[in-house]
């Protein structure tokens, strides 16, 4: 597995396999993947990764921070 990120457009690719790609298809808004003759997932390529997936993760994390920080106190 290879993690590629292209910080100018905020796109990241996860390419899953050395595969040579059949088709590209959309699973969702800003969610694209990669496959191969066989139908097997060949990569990943999410857009718009700061809005996307960043944020999200960031909130997650500030929350049980907080709750931690709520119980220590």
């Amino acid at each position: 597995m290879k993690v590629e990120y292209d910080r100018d457009v905020d796109i990241l690719y996860i390419k899953l396999k050395d595969s040579k790609i059949a088709d590209t298809r959309m699973l969702g808004e800003d969610v694209y993947v990669d496959v191969d003759k066989y139908e097997n997932f060949v990569g990943i390529e999410i857009w718009r990764v700061f809005q996307n997936v960043i944020q999200p993760i960031s909130k997650d994390i500030a929350e049980e921070v907080k709750v931690v920080l709520e119980k220590l106190a």
